[in-house]
This record gives structure tokens, sequence and C-alpha cells, in this order.
């Protein structure tokens, strides 16, 4: 085997191997980025459950803090007790 030979062999090992190694990479990549898909997806779901759980409490918080109108009888008052007022 000539120096020609064993130079050009040598360039065509490293190509394969870089090649090799690159294709790897994207493998791996474009498998990370599916599972990265996945667990991105059910954060943002309990993100927006969660989100909205905590809308709906302020919104009953604010509801049980609104003042009352004292001029409107009670549900819970008798009749005559709303018509003695």
């Amino acid at each position: 085997m000539s120096a020609r030979q064993i130079a050009g062999a040598c360039v065509l090992g490293a190509y394969l191997l870089v090649l090799g190694f690159l294709g790897g990479m994207i493998a791996s990549a474009i498998r990370f980025d599916g599972r990265r898909a996945a667990v991105l997806s059910r954060l943002d779901d309990a993100t927006t459950r969660a989100r909205a759980r905590l809308m709906r409490f302020e919104h009953d918080a604010a509801r049980s803090a609104e003042p009352r109108d004292e001029s409107a009888p009670s549900a819970s008052l008798r009749s005559s007790e709303a018509l003695a007022r």
C-alpha cells in the first residue's frame, strides 16, 4: 500500500467518522425534541389548570367580599320581617 492510498483511507475514515457523529447527534436531537415537546405540553396543561383554579378562587373571593345592598330584603328574612322594614 502506498502512502497516497493510506492518506486517502485516513481521509475517508475521518469523513465517515464525522458523518456518523453528526448523524447520531441529529437523531438524538430529534428524539430529545419529541420528549421535550411531550413534557412541555403536560407542563402547559398543568399551568393552565392551576391558573384557572386560582382565577376561580379569586372570583369567588371577590364575589363574597362585595358589599350587599341593605335596602333589598334578604332571602333569609321572613316575609313579615321584610314588610316591617
